[in-house]
């Protein structure tokens, strides 16, 4: 990895940590993907050093697979990368493959204080794909073939990517008290610029966050 993907790996763990800090109960938005790997690798070793508590906060998957093996969930991911380091709770590690209505126990729960969400190629928040309209909550989504291509190292091949999600929608995004955007790799230059033009559009569903008040961006390229 390179040293711009590494200082924008510790700059969004330093905010996830503040967080944290700030308030022990913190709700999170978890994203997968390789753009958090460095981040959680960081939040990991704090973890394990005991610097941070993770015991009264909860974490909720952004989205994963439908039709797949556990050990190519997203939650299997999120067990793997950060979860099993940490001392969160079994109980507080939620996704939305199990929930019937995710948006209902996420609200329970107080809502999202901070939601993390990397950047697809084609602009897509989660797996909120091109055409998610603005009021759309947890879904279930056909993928498009750029997805299904940018995840196939994962599975051999991009035809043997599943073809169906379930996803938080943009309203559940929009409601999260803050918002981190991840974007890593040269590839998710153009996305990044589409969403940051002032244009608001379906098309560019990371577009939406101009509407959030508070939307923070990290990125290891140069516009």
């Amino acid at each position: 990895m390179s040293n711009l993907y590494d200082a924008m790996s510790l700059n969004v763990a330093e905010a996830i940590a503040r967080q944290l800090k700030i308030k022990p109960e913190s709700r999170f938005g978890m994203p997968t993907g390789r753009s958090p790997v460095g981040c959680y690798q960081i939040l990991s070793e704090w973890s394990q050093q005991g610097a941070l508590d993770w015991s009264k906060s909860k974490c909720f998957a952004l989205d994963d697979y439908l039709d797949v093996d556990e050990e190519q969930s997203f939650h299997y991911f999120l067990e793997s990368n950060l979860y099993k380091q940490t001392n969160l709770p079994p109980e507080n590690r939620f996704t939305p493959r199990n929930q019937n209505n995710y948006d209902q126990v996420i609200a329970d729960q107080g809502g999202l204080d901070m939601c993390v969400l990397g950047l697809g190629t084609n602009g897509h928040i989660a797996f909120n794909e091109p055409g998610t309209p603005q009021l759309s909550w947890t879904h279930c989504h056909w993928l498009t073939q750029s997805t299904r291509e940018a995840n196939a190292a994962a599975f051999g091949g991009a035809d043997k990517v599943p073809t169906r999600a379930i996803t938080i929608g943009i309203e559940t995004i929009l409601a999260s008290r803050q918002i981190i955007l991840i974007a890593s790799g040269e590839k998710k230059k153009a996305a990044l610029s589409k969403a940051l033009s002032g244009e608001i559009t379906s098309q560019i569903p990371a577009s939406f966050l101009a509407l959030h008040p508070a939307v923070r961006v990290f990125r290891d390229f140069e516009m």
